[in-house]
C-alpha cells in the first residue's frame, strides 16, 4: 500500500489558551450579574417610594415601588446610587450581597425643591408664604369620585366640603374663609394650565397638590386668586427600566343613616287629625276607604347597595435625556339611590426632555364623565304613601283610583296638591349628562447664559357637554289635571380656554446672597358657547328633536361668550447666609369685564423671613430646631363678574304707547340696567408664621395667623322701580374680614420593626361682614317651595348666618296664645311659642340671629404605621360650631304636600303635651312654619372618614414569582361618624335655590345621602 503523508501542523497553546479566557472572562463576567433586592427607607425607617436605584457606571436601574423595595441585576462587585428627593444621594458597594437595606438622610437643600409654588419650585425653608402641601402618598390610598376630596380634612385653613353622596358628587373648596359675595371659588393650576377645576384630574395621577393660603404666596397669580391658588402635579416618568403599576379595586356602598318618614297607617292618623283640628271633612283615603293594601314606602323602594369600582394603570419609565409615563383609569360608581350612576375615564401621558440648556415638558389629559343623576330624591310633594308606586298592571303611577274603582275626584279623594312619585319619573325619564374634555400644556425652556432662562407655556383647555333629558308621557304626576307630556331638553356647550405664557428666571448664588428673580407675561382667552332646544309632546314618544312639531318648540337656549386677560408680574426672592428671606411680588391684570379706564389692577405683595436656627448664637442648640420665623402681607384681586355685566341689554321689538292717539309704537328699550363703573374686588391679607421642629426632627410643627380683609366686594343693588329695571344691579361696596389660627404637627418615628407617621391640624376662623356699602341685607337660603327663607347676611355677622324667631315651647292653652299677641299668626294651644324679646307682642322686630353655616374649628388626624408587610392607615376630621338647617322637618310637620315624618304623630295634642313637636295641622293659623330655630340643629361631627389596611407579600416570595411588588388591601369610606344632626349625613354643602348657592350654605333640603363604602384592592408591580 503506498504510503499517505501527513502535514502535521505545529501546536500553538498560547492561542487555545487566549481564547479559553476570553471565553471564561465572558462567563464569569455574566455569573457576575446576580439579582440584587433591597430596602430604601429614611432615616426613621419609613419606606421612600420612587426612589431611583441605577448601578453606578451604567443606565441600568430602577425605582422602588410603593414601600421602598427594588430588585435589580448587578455585578456582584459594582456599586449602585441611590437618589430620592429630599434626600443626599448614596453609594453602597454590593459586595456580592443579595438583599441591601438602605436608609437615607434628608438633605435640607433638596428636601425643600418639593415645594410647589407659583410658576416654579422653592426651597421649604426660603418659604416666606403660607403654602400647604399633600403628597401622592395620602391621596392614593383611597377612592375617590372628586378629586378636590383628598384635600379634605389634611391642611389647616382649607375646608372642603362635598355637595351630598350623589355618584360624581363635586365639593366646594374655601380658603381661608369666604371673602366674597359670588360663588367663585379658588384658582387651579394643573401642571401649569390655569383653570377653574380639578375636576379632570383623576386622584391617582396626581403626585403632590399645594394651596398657596396667604397673598404672598397668590400675589403672583393675581386676579383670581383672591380666595386662594390650588396648584397640582401630576406624576411624571423616571429614569430607570419600564415600570408598569397596577391599582384596583371593587367595593359596595350603603347608606349610613335613614330618615323615619311616617307609613300608610300613620300617616293617615296624622292626616286626620289635622283635619279635625282643622274643621274640614276627612279624606276617604285616610279614613273611610283606608286600605293598607293600596300602601307604599318610597324610601325603602329608592334605596340600594350599590357598587363601585377603581381601576388605575401607569407605564412609566426613561432614558438618559427623557422621561415619560402614561396612565389609564375607569371610575364606576352606581348610586345608592335607584337610577343614578356615574362614570369617569382618564387618560394622561406626560413626557419630558433634558438635553443640556434645553428643557421640553409636555402633558395632555383626557377625560370623559358620564353622569346620570337622580334629581327627585327626597324632594317637596312626593308620593303620599297611601298610593302605591305601581299600579296593577306594573306601571309607574301616582294614583290608585282606577284600579280601586273610585270615581271620586282626585284632590277630594287624596287631598289637595300636587303629588308627585319621583321614583317613578326617576325611572322613566332618560338624563345623561356627558363631557368630554381634553386639557394640557407643552412647555419649553432655554438657559440663555448662566441663571438666565427663558420659558414658553403654552396650554389649553377644551371641553364638550352634552346635557340630555327626555321625559316620555308618564302618568307619575298629579297636578290637577292628571295630564302628562313628553318633554325633550338638551344643550351642546363647547368651551375653550387657551393659555400663552412667557417667563424670564434669573437664579444666581454669590457667596452669601441667594437670588432668584422671575418676570413674565401671559395671555389667556376664554370662550363659551352653547345651544340648546326645549319642545313638548313629542310624536309617537320619540326622544328626538325630529319628533317634535315647530308650534310645540318652547324655546332654544343659546349664548356665546368669551372673556380675555392679560397680565405682567415679576417676583424678587433673596436670600442671605440662609437666614434671612425677602419675598416681593407684583402683578398687574386686566380683564375684559371691566371698562376699558377700569380695567386694570395691581397686585403687590412682600414677605419675609427669618431661618433663627441658621443664626450662630444657636449652632450648638440642639432641642428645638428649623426655627423659622414668618410675616407677610398682600393683595390680590378678584373679577367675579358675570360677561358682559357692564353691557346694557336692548329689546328690539319693544312696544311703547305714544302721541295723541295714544298709539303703541315699535321701536328699542333697555330692558335690563347696569352699571359700567364696577372693578376689581380686592384682599389684603396679614400673615405670621412659626415653624420648628424638636425631638431630632421627628415633631414639626407650623402655626400661622392670618387676618383677611376684602374690600371693594360686588354687592347686587336693587334699584328703585322708578328707574324702569327690575333687575340687581352689582355695586363695588362690600367688605368681609376672615381671622384665624391654623397649626399642623407631624410627628414620626420607629420601635424596632414599627415605623408610624401621626399628623394632626385644626383651623379657627371668624367671618364677618364690615360693610354693605348702605345696602340693605341680603336674604337668601330658600328651604320650601313657599318662599320661606332662612339666612340673612348682615353687617357685624358671619355670610349667610341663620337668621328667625326664637322658639319657646308649645303653648299649653288658648289663652297662653292670645296673650302673646303675635302679629304673624293667631296661634292656639298646641303651637310653636315664639319669644317676645321687646314686650310688644310677637313681632318680625322679635327676630334674631340664631348661628352659622361656617364651622368655627375645623380638625384633621392622619395616623399611618406599618410592621414588616403589614401597613395600617386611619384618617379622622370634624368640624364644630356650625348650625345646620334641616328643611326636612318643614315638610315633615308643615307641609301637606307629601308625606309626613313619623315623628309628626307625636304631635301635642290635650292629652299629649310633653312634646315638642306642634300640634298636626294643614292650615297652620299660628304660622309654626315660619323661620325659627326649630328647623337648626347642631352641625358639628366627628368622624373615621378613611381606613385601609394592607398586607404586602415578603421579598423571599416576589422573588420567586419574578414580581417586584402585590399588596393586597381593604379599605372603607365614613366607616363611622359621631353626629347629633337627625337628617341624611352633616356634611350637607350648599344648595342652589333662589339663586348664589354661597347664601345657601348649610341648608339641608333633602341633601342626597352620603354612603359607607367598603372596598378590596391589589396593587401590583411590574
Amino acid at each position: 500500500m503506498k504510503g499517505t503523508n501527513f502535514k502535521i501542523k505545529k501546536r500553538q497553546p498560547h492561542r487555545y489558551l487566549a481564547g479559553m479566557l476570553w471565553l471564561l472572562a465572558i462567563a464569569f463576567g455574566h455569573a457576575q450579574d446576580m439579582s440584587v433586592s433591597g430596602t430604601v427607607t429614611d432615616n426613621l425607617g419609613q419606606p421612600l417610594p420612587g426612589a431611583n436605584v441605577l448601578v453606578k457606571g451604567t443606565t441600568n436601574g430602577t425605582q422602588t415601588d410603593f414601600d421602598g423595595n427594588f430588585t435589580l441585576n448587578a455585578p456582584g462587585d459594582g456599586t449602585i446610587s441611590i437618589s430620592y428627593i429630599g434626600f443626599v444621594t448614596k453609594e453602597v458597594a454590593i459586595n456580592n450581597q443579595t438583599n441591601i437595606k438602605v436608609a437615607l438622610e434628608e438633605d435640607a437643600e433638596s428636601l425643600d425643591e418639593v415645594v410647589v409654588v407659583g410658576y416654579g419650585t422653592q426651597k421649604k425653608s426660603d418659604l416666606t408664604g403660607s403654602v400647604a402641601t399633600v403628597g401622592s402618598k395620602d391621596i392614593e390610598k383611597y377612592t375617590y369620585n372628586d378629586a378636590s376630596q383628598a384635600l379634605q380634612g389634611r391642611m389647616a385653613g382649607v375646608n372642603v366640603q362635598a355637595q351630598g353622596g350623589a355618584p360624581g358628587a363635586g365639593s366646594v373648596i374655601t380658603i381661608r374663609g369666604t371673602g366674597t359675595f359670588s360663588n367663585a371659588g379658588p384658582l387651579f393650576v394643573i401642571d401649569g394650565m390655569i383653570t377653574g377645576n380639578m375636576n379632570t384630574v383623576n386622584p391617582g395621577d396626581i403626585a403632590s397638590v399645594s394651596v398657596l393660603k396667604d397673598a404672598s404666596a397668590t400675589a403672583i397669580y393675581g386676579s383670581r386668586a383672591a380666595n386662594g391658588v390650588v396648584i397640582i402635579t401630576t406624576k411624571k416618568g423616571k429614569k430607570g427600566k419600564v415600570s408598569i403599576d397596577l391599582d384596583t379595586n371593587f367595593g359596595y356602598q350603603k347608606v349610613i343613616n335613614e330618615i323615619d318618614w311616617a307609613d300608610a297607617t300613620q300617616y293617615a292618623g296624622i292626616v286626620n287629625r289635622a283635619n279635625d283640628a282643622d274643621g274640614v271633612p276627612r279624606y276617604p283615603a285616610n279614613d273611610t276607604q283606608f286600605d293598607p293594601n293600596y300602601s307604599s314606602n318610597l324610601y325603602d323602594d329608592s334605596f340600594r347597595t350599590a357598587s363601585v369600582s377603581n381601576t388605575n394603570l401607569r407605564v412609566s419609565g426613561g432614558g438618559e435625556n427623557s422621561v415619560y409615563s402614561l396612565s389609564l383609569n375607569q371610575f364606576d360608581q352606581d348610586g345608592v339611590i335607584k337610577f343614578s350612576d356615574f362614570k369617569r375615564t382618564t387618560v394622561r401621558a406626560n413626557f419630558g426632555l433634558d438635553k443640556g440648556k434645553f428643557k421640553l415638558q409636555s402633558t395632555i389629559g383626557l377625560t370623559r364623565t358620564v353622569d346620570n343623576p337622580n334629581p327627585y330624591f327626597n324632594k317637596e310633594r312626593n308620593l303620599l304613601p297611601t298610593i302605591r308606586l305601581k299600579n296593577d298592571a306594573g306601571e309607574w303611577s301616582a294614583d290608585d283610583r282606577a284600579d280601586r274603582g273610585i270615581t271620586t275626584a282626585y284632590g277630594a279623594f287624596y287631598g289637595p296638591g300636587t303629588i308627585a312619585n319621583e321614583l317613578g319619573i326617576a325611572a322613566t325619564e332618560d338624563r345623561t349628562n356627558t363631557l368630554n374634555t381634553v386639557i394640557g400644556n407643552v412647555s419649553g425652556s432655554y438657559e440663555l447664559f448662566d441663571g438666565l432662562t427663558y420659558k414658553l407655556n403654552l396650554g389649553m383647555e377644551s371641553s364638550s357637554r352634552n346635557n340630555y333629558t327626555f321625559s316620555p308621557d308618564a302618568q307619575v304626576i298629579y297636578n290637577g289635571t292628571n295630564k302628562a307630556t313628553s318633554e325633550l331638553s338638551e344643550t351642546n356647550t363647547n368651551r375653550l380656554n387657551t393659555l400663552v405664557e412667557h417667563t424670564l428666571n434669573y437664579k444666581k448664588v454669590f457667596n452669601k446672597h441667594s437670588v432668584d428673580v422671575l418676570a413674565g407675561y401671559t395671555d389667556q382667552k376664554n370662550n363659551s358657547r352653547s345651544l340648546g332646544i326645549v319642545a313638548l309632546n313629542a310624536i309617537n314618544n320619540i326622544s328626538v328633536a325630529g319628533a317634535f312639531s315647530s308650534e310645540n318648540l318652547q324655546r332654544a337656549p343659546s349664548e356665546d361668550i368669551t372673556t380675555t386677560i392679560q397680565s405682567y408680574f415679576g417676583r424678587l426672592n433673596y436670600t442671605f447666609d440662609d437666614r434671612y428671606l425677602l419675598t416681593a411680588s407684583l402683578r398687574r391684570d386686566g380683564s375684559s369685564l371691566f371698562k376699558e379706564d377700569l380695567r386694570w389692577g395691581t397686585f403687590p405683595s412682600m414677605a419675609i423671613g427669618w431661618n433663627i436656627s441658621n443664626e450662630p448664637f444657636l449652632e450648638n442648640f440642639d432641642a428645638v430646631s428649623n426655627i423659622k420665623l414668618r410675616a407677610g402681607y398682600g393683595e390680590i384681586g378678584s373679577n367675579n363678574v358675570d360677561a358682559y355685566a357692564i353691557n346694557p341689554s336692548i329689546n328690539l321689538f319693544s312696544t311703547y304707547v305714544l302721541g295723541e292717539t295714544q298709539a303703541r309704537e315699535s321701536g328699542y328699550a333697555v330692558t335690563r340696567g347696569v352699571n359700567s363703573n364696577i372693578f376689581w374686588e380686592t384682599t389684603k391679607t396679614t400673615n405670621f408664621g412659626l415653624e420648628f421642629a424638636t425631638l431630632n426632627n421627628k415633631i414639626n410643627v407650623t402655626v400661622d395667623y392670618f387676618i383677611k380683609k376684602s374690600e371693594d366686594i360686588l354687592v347686587d343693588v336693587q334699584l328703585p322701580l322708578y328707574t324702569g329695571f327690575a333687575n340687581q344691579i352689582p355695586f363695588n361696596r362690600g367688605n368681609i374680614e376672615n381671622k384665624g389660627f391654623e397649626f399642623l404637627v407631624t410627628y414620626a418615628d420607629q420601635i424596632g420593626d414599627l415605623n408610624f407617621n401621626l399628623t394632626a391640624n385644626f383651623s379657627t376662623l371668624d367671618n364677618v361682614v364690615t360693610s354693605l356699602g348702605g345696602q340693605a341685607p341680603i336674604i337668601g337660603g330658600g328651604f320650601t317651595s313657599n318662599g320661606l327663607r332662612g339666612t340673612r347676611t348682615d353687617i357685624g355677622e358671619p355670610i349667610g348666618s341663620f337668621y328667625g324667631y326664637v322658639t319657646d315651647g308649645i303653648y299649653q292653652t288658648d289663652a297662653e296664645a292670645t296673650a302673646a299677641n303675635d302679629q304673624e299668626g293667631n296661634p292656639i294651644a298646641g303651637d310653636l311659642k315664639f319669644k317676645d324679646f321687646n314686650g310688644d307682642g310677637v313681632d318680625p322686630e322679635d327676630r334674631k340671629y340664631l348661628g352659622s353655616s361656617i364651622p368655627n374649628f375645623e380638625y384633621g388626624f392622619n395616623l399611618t404605621a406599618d410592621y414588616k408587610g403589614v401597613d395600617l392607615s386611619l384618617f379622622f376630621n370634624g368640624v364644630s360650631g356650625n348650625k345646620i338647617l334641616n328643611s326636612t322637618k318643614y315638610r315633615g310637620f308643615f307641609d301637606f304636600n307629601g308625606n309626613y315624618l313619623a315623628d309628626a304623630a307625636n304631635a301635642w295634642t290635650p292629652t299629649n303635651t310633653n312634646t315638642n313637636i306642634p300640634r298636626n295641622t294643614q292650615v297652620d293659623p299660628g304660622f309654626n312654619r315660619r323661620m325659627s330655630d326649630f328647623y337648626l340643629e347642631n352641625g358639628a361631627y366627628f368622624r373615621l372618614r378613611n381606613a385601609q389596611l394592607g398586607y404586602t407579600l415578603p421579598d423571599d416570595v416576589l422573588e420567586k414569582i419574578k414580581i417586584p411588588k402585590i399588596r393586597l388591601y381593604v379599605s372603607a369610606t365614613n366607616l363611622f361618624t359621631i353626629s347629633d344632626y337627625s337628617g341624611y349625613y352633616p356634611e350637607v354643602g350648599r344648595n342652589s335655590r333662589g339663586g348664589t348657592s354661597l347664601f345657601n350654605n348649610g341648608v339641608d333640603e333633602g341633601n342626597y345621602p352620603t354612603p359607607r363604602t367598603y372596598q378590596l384592592g391589589l396593587q401590583v408591580s411590574f
